[in-house]
């Protein structure tokens, strides 16, 4: 027996089921954690007449992306909006697809509906001419357009306020 051939024997790889290799494949492109999911989404291709729309499930999700699966084999182009039931659209650009899955890194911000900047509009003359304690109740009222740099913001200067009120109050 050569060399190669008795190490080849000694260090022998476990046969993996195709799903593992694909999983394993997956995980290594991940940069950031993934919560395991199941939500509905629709990607969105094109516009106009051109547009066509895909029902999908969420599998998982992170702060960068999600993975999909469309339930079929579909051709999409390489960009796409997703926009998840219940929450937010936001542009993604697929990184790779297997079988019906498809892996989507986010791109750019979430998309905000002219409703929604409407509405936002809204509530900025609101702050100005109410307050900002007005305002924080009407974004949370509208789940905070289910922006989360929004809320984030809206929370921080809520905070930020109390405290400023209870700085100058108890001097």
């Amino acid at each position: 027996m050569k060399g190669n051939e008795m190490l080849s024997n000694k260090f022998q790889l476990p046969a993996f089921k195709l799903d593992e290799v694909t999983r394993s494949i997956l995980a290594e492109r991940r940069n950031g954690s993934r919560i395991p999911v199941i939500k509905s989404a629709k990607l969105i291709v094109g516009e106009g007449f051109s547009q066509g729309i895909y029902n999908c499930l969420v599998l998982d999700e992170s702060l960068g992306g999600i993975l999909v699966d469309l339930g079929a084999v579909f051709s999409l182009p390489e960009e796409v909006v997703v926009h998840l039931m219940g929450g937010a659209t936001r542009r993604a650009r697929r990184r790779w697809a297997v079988g019906s899955k498809m892996g989507l890194e986010y791109v750019g911000e979430q998309l905000i509906s002219g409703e929604a900047a409407q509405q936002m509009t809204e509530i900025a003359k609101l702050i100005g001419s109410q307050g900002l304690p007005a305002g924080i109740a009407a974004m949370r009222s509208r789940q905070f357009f289910n922006h989360g740099d929004l809320r984030e913001a809206a929370e921080e200067a809520e905070a930020a306020y109390y405290k400023l009120e209870a700085l100058l109050r108890d001097r």
